[in-house]
């Protein structure tokens, strides 16, 4: 297998690897010289994509796991460790719906189930492989969180159909990514958010193939799942905070940025000087943390 990168001798966790995205950037670490843990519900399609990596010549285990439960997760880390070595990579991937509909249409029952996988699942996933990074750091080696967004952790896209709980959810990816920058900071592990628009996965072909409508609002923008994968190790490597992949995101998020910037100015400037969020991550430099 050609190791495009040099990621020889890394091992990475990649939950959701069974297909789609989570898959894509399975393959991609893998071509690119890791051992890679793909973890999924799906066995039958997580042993597939270890097939894969293992027949163009890489290493590659399978580890069942729900998102959710924190002991499937660290069983996934237990068989990294055992297998290959220490965690350097852990990737987040979730899918679990489109949540399509404005916020009254969706059914609530569903809507929590998409959450708890969505928002509960990553936070789960941060929250224990969090600490193996930070031992694989802390022995001097590069550790490093990818977490899988969307361009709806960005902001409400005008040129997709409503998907609210969608939308709702993938925004929430992006507080965890902030949080979690924030808690790692000093700790050696690096965290980036992945943000596409549309990919080519298996599902997002049968959504095309399903409806003429489907297609017009899809296919104009998708990107294949081979160059949305290879954006994202990039990034990882180069410790992107953001790593966005469509350009036609561009413009709203700019435009959303914008508006939260301008609703800010308004404030009057105070204790500019003393504030946390300065770019050092000190909060003890907050002129009102003592009041919390």
């Amino acid at each position: 297998m050609e190791n495009k990168t040099g990621l020889d001798g890394e091992v990475a966790v990649v939950t959701g690897g069974a297909s789609g995205l989570g898959r894509g950037i399975a393959l991609e670490l893998g071509a690119r010289g890791a051992r890679v843990v793909v973890s999924d519900i799906d066995d039958e399609g997580g042993e597939q994509t270890v097939a894969a990596i293992t027949e163009a010549g890489g290493a590659a285990a399978y580890a069942h796991a729900d998102v959710r439960s924190g002991e499937e997760l660290r069983q996934v880390v237990r068989a990294a460790q055992s297998q290959f070595g220490p965690v350097t990579t852990a990737v987040v991937s979730i899918m679990a719906g489109n949540g399509g509909g404005r916020i009254w249409e969706h059914d609530l029952d569903d809507v929590r189930a998409m959450f708890d996988v969505f928002v509960f699942g990553t936070f789960s996933a941060v929250h224990t492989f969090g600490p193996a990074l930070i031992d694989t750091a802390r022995s001097g080696r590069a550790a490093r969180l990818l977490l899988v967004g969307s361009e709806h952790s960005l902001g409400v896209p005008p040129h997709v159909f409503a998907a609210s709980a969608y939308t709702t959810a993938k925004y929430a990816t992006l507080g965890i990514t902030d949080t979690a920058r924030r808690d790692f900071e000093g700790t050696g592990v690096s965290v980036t958010l992945l943000a596409p628009s549309w990919v080519r996965t298996e599902k997002v072909v049968e959504l095309v193939r399903s409806s003429p409508e489907l297609a017009r609002a899809i296919e104009p923008h998708a990107q294949n799942t081979r160059d949305v994968a290879r954006a994202a190790v990039d990034g990882l490597l180069r410790g992107d905070y953001i790593t966005a992949t469509n350009p036609v995101m561009r413009s709203f998020v700019i435009e959303h940025a914008r508006d939260v910037m301008t609703a800010v100015q308004m404030l009057p400037v105070a204790a500019e000087a003393g504030h946390a969020h300065d770019g050092t991550g000190d909060a003890s430099r907050c002129p009102v943390v003592d009041q919390f």
